[in-house]
């Protein structure tokens, strides 16, 4: 009997090691506990965990980036800043949190159900049972989580708490993520605030990476969803206001890039060029269409920068970089194509194109002629997986985030990058 019993116990606890090998190579490869958009504003650098939230990291010295804070919006996956308030998607709702006092965190205002089309894969989704914005909804496609949830306290569904338990329990450090829960709109827990506090920046509305579907231009924040384009005035940024008219863009946009008085708006079969001089009618300038794929756009000058990749969401086959020559937007046309290994975001500053090849790593082109971008190739950082960037062109430091890290690099000598810092965004140093 005692030999049963210890065969039992034994049994169980290989069943239980094997479950956690395979949770944990789930979530190595999920949206779970990973890295996402970017915003840099006034020496602060907000990055998005994946459906988890936002942190926050004092860049003031890029050598010695330190993470101050940590906001937890359930389906984030979109930000930007405007001084100390933060406009997020709650899943489909865009709120408006106050961060200017990091240990008191304050949900100003919320406007519901604007993202109603955000369901791929790759991001949250409401296809479930459970279409309930207030909880957590995690990537489909993974059976894990529609049982792993129970062995943490969760629920059985695929929006499970239980995960959200385990992620508070995995950061639980007084360096990095030793908090307490502040509950926002009775039972929805918005916001999550630090024991370790740091003053936030007070200047204006920074700027958001190459796969943002945020960007502010003047007094106005434009976001889209996988297929509309609205408009909110922030000028009181504290009470967001949806204006204008949404505008039908396509079934299929996914990031946005304001240059001057137009948009850039990058989808799976092309790029979209609004005019923006009446910021509350946007007008359709032109389109450029490609092969079907995933579409980040940077604008410098008449050119237009576009990624094109392959991959699960993305379908298609091709891994290249387009040049479009919008000088006449109207009639946007292809200049050169260059090949790519799998490109995601991608930023310019002043001719100097950063380029996030996937696990190809950071490739950095002198783009002054960009009929021969091919042949001025200035650096390649291999051997790191590379997401996508930010260049702040008055420092001349760019701000790459890939792999859950941000390294950041000086680029005051063009010929000649230097690696400042890198820092893990999930770890608890």
């Amino acid at each position: 009997m005692k030999s049963q019993v210890k065969f039992s116990i034994i049994g169980f606890a290989f069943a239980i090691a094997l479950l956690m090998g395979i949770f944990s190579s789930t979530f190595a490869q999920n949206q779970f506990g990973q890295a996402g958009k970017i915003w840099y504003d006034q020496g602060f650098l907000y990055v998005n965990v994946v459906n988890e939230g936002v942190v926050v990291i004092n860049n003031y010295n890029p050598k010695s980036p330190r993470k101050v804070g940590f906001v937890q919006i359930q389906g984030n996956v979109d930000l930007a800043m405007k001084g100390t308030v933060m406009f997020a998607n709650n899943n489909q709702d865009l709120v408006a949190v106050d961060i200017s006092d990091l240990k008191n965190v304050k949900e100003l205002a919320r406007i519901s159900n604007v993202f109603t089309h955000r369901n791929r894969g790759s991001q949250w989704n409401t296809n479930g049972s459970d279409n309930n914005p207030n909880m957590i909804a995690w990537r489909t496609g993974e059976n894990m989580f529609s049982f792993l949830p129970m062995l943490f306290g969760g629920n059985n569904t695929s929006t499970g708490r239980g995960l959200n338990n385990l992620f508070n329990t995995r950061t639980n450090n007084t360096n990095m993520m030793g908090f307490g829960t502040t509950g926002i709109g009775g039972s929805n827990p918005l916001v999550t605030s630090l024991n370790q506090p740091n003053s936030a920046p007070s200047g204006g509305s920074g700027k958001g990476g190459s796969m943002a579907c945020f960007t502010i231009v003047g007094n106005y924040l434009y976001a889209i969803d996988s297929q509309d384009l609205q408009i909110f005035d922030i000028s009181e940024a504290k009470k967001p206001r949806l204006v204008g008219q949404k505008v039908a863009i396509n079934t299929d946009i996914e990031t946005i890039f304001a240059s001057g008085q137009q948009l850039f708006i990058g989808s799976q079969s092309g790029m979209y060029i609004y005019d923006i001089t009446d910021p509350l009618a946007p007008q359709r300038r032109g389109h450029y269409a490609h092969t079907r794929s995933c579409d980040p756009v940077v604008v410098e000058g008449n050119y237009a920068y576009v990624t094109l990749r392959d991959g699960t969401d993305c379908a298609g086959g091709v891994n290249q970089l387009d040049v479009i020559d919008i000088n006449n937007p109207a009639f946007p046309r292809k200049l050169k194509t260059y090949r790519m290994t799998n490109p995601h975001g991608l930023g310019i500053d002043n001719g100097l194109l950063f380029v996030c090849d996937g696990r190809d790593g950071l490739k950095v082109y002198d783009a002054r002629d960009p009929g021969q971008i091919d042949r001025n190739q200035i650096a390649h950082f291999a051997n790191m997986s590379t997401y996508d960037v930010i260049p702040d062109s008055n420092r001349k430091i760019l701000m790459m985030v890939g792999g859950n890290k941000i390294t950041q690099y000086d680029y005051n000598n063009p010929k000649s990058l230097v690696q400042l810092s890198q820092i893990d965004v999930l770890s608890n140093q």
